[in-house]
């Protein structure tokens, strides 16, 4: 597949051309228009540290480094960050179960044996995941994960949901959220390190082009996304963003068996339909939102994806891999994206 650079940082796919009639654009939020390695990256890497330390011992609290979350989210299937923190955790235990050494050279060997399983890990995330230990006879270490953690329920009902939500939203922001009193932390979260990357001159430059057909897509609740974004907010069709862990939380808490979240085409496709446009440019930073977007081309509907790569844990290991799976146009930093549009 052929790729020529327009310029510093944007590659085009040359079987692709752009089209001017594009009527909107929607992007993903954490790794897109916030940069997210100190806030959900490091909640992830804490989270999973604390049950791990208290299971397996202290030893085992930096087990998740970012190269290992890296692993998991190209398979395209860990949009969702508590899903990564329990695949991690899933890791460990079963690692740890057939190699129980103390100290540094069992971390070690975990850490290779976390990085096979992301390898047999699909778009289907944690089910491919379970499937995989299942079928190496790991079936028990996955049940007894579930019972411990309580994956994957709910704030609340689930240990593991309730410690990673307490401890990237902080205090005040958590109760605002859930309406109930903290557990675990009971000071600041880790939401206090998202870096806005997207400038107030991109999104203005956007919202102008597309008529206000301008939308945000992404995995993170939109309690998160106001506190982070504030004032840059206004440039979105708010109305047409989709903020799937409410949605998501929504449909479990009353028992709808529906998959709201990325890969699924359905935030994108509800985003799309407030809107009242057919064609949609689609820009992310994961292999979820490009098969989301793939996925989304039908039912009289055309999306072209462009996928950003400067804001990941390996910025050339992910642009590589959206060549490898055929991104529409690929760049460093979603402030090319006016550029690009008009190349």
């Amino acid at each position: 597949m052929k790729y020529r650079y327009v310029s510093d940082g944007m590659m085009v796919n040359d079987g692709i051309d752009l089209p001017s009639s594009i009527d909107a654009v929607v992007l993903d939020c954490d790794g897109t228009l916030v940069r997210i390695n100190r806030s959900y990256n490091a909640c992830i890497i804490e989270s999973s540290g604390r049950i791990l330390s208290s299971l397996l011992g202290d030893v085992w609290r930096d087990f998740v480094d970012e190269q290992m979350i890296l692993a998991f989210r190209m398979s395209g299937g860990f949009n969702n960050d508590v899903d990564t923190t329990y695949a991690c955790i899933l890791a460990a235990l079963a690692y740890n179960h057939d190699h129980p050494v103390a100290g540094r050279e069992g971390v070690y060997g975990a850490r290779m044996f976390a990085y096979e399983i992301a390898k047999h890990a699909d778009s289907r995330g944690i089910e491919s995941v379970e499937e995989y230990l299942v079928g190496i006879g790991k079936a028990d270490v996955v049940s007894n994960a579930r019972a411990y953690t309580g994956y994957p329920g709910l704030v609340g009902s689930s240990m593991l949901a309730t410690l990673f939500d307490e401890l990237f939203y902080g205090k005040d922001l958590f109760m605002k959220m859930h309406g109930i009193e903290p557990r675990f932390n009971h000071g600041k979260g880790f939401i206090e390190y998202d870096e806005v990357v997207i400038s107030k001159e991109s999104l203005s430059t956007l919202h102008e082009k597309f008529y206000g057909n301008v939308a945000i897509v992404s995995g993170r609740s939109r309690i998160a996304a106001e506190y982070t974004l504030r004032d840059l907010l206004q440039y979105f069709n708010i109305n047409a963003s989709v903020f799937i862990e409410d949605e998501d939380k929504y449909v479990k808490r009353n028992g709808i068996k529906m998959d709201v979240v990325k890969p699924n085409p359905y935030a994108l496709f509800k985003s799309l339909k407030a809107m009242r446009v057919k064609s949609a440019l689609v820009v992310g930073d994961s292999i979820e939102d490009l098969i989301m977007a793939r996925s989304a081309s039908r039912d009289g509907y055309k999306t072209y994806f462009v996928g950003v790569y400067g804001t990941s844990i390996d910025a050339e290991k992910q642009k590589q891999r959206f060549i490898e799976m055929g991104s529409d146009a690929i760049i460093d930093n979603v402030n090319l994206l006016p550029r690009l549009l008009d190349v």
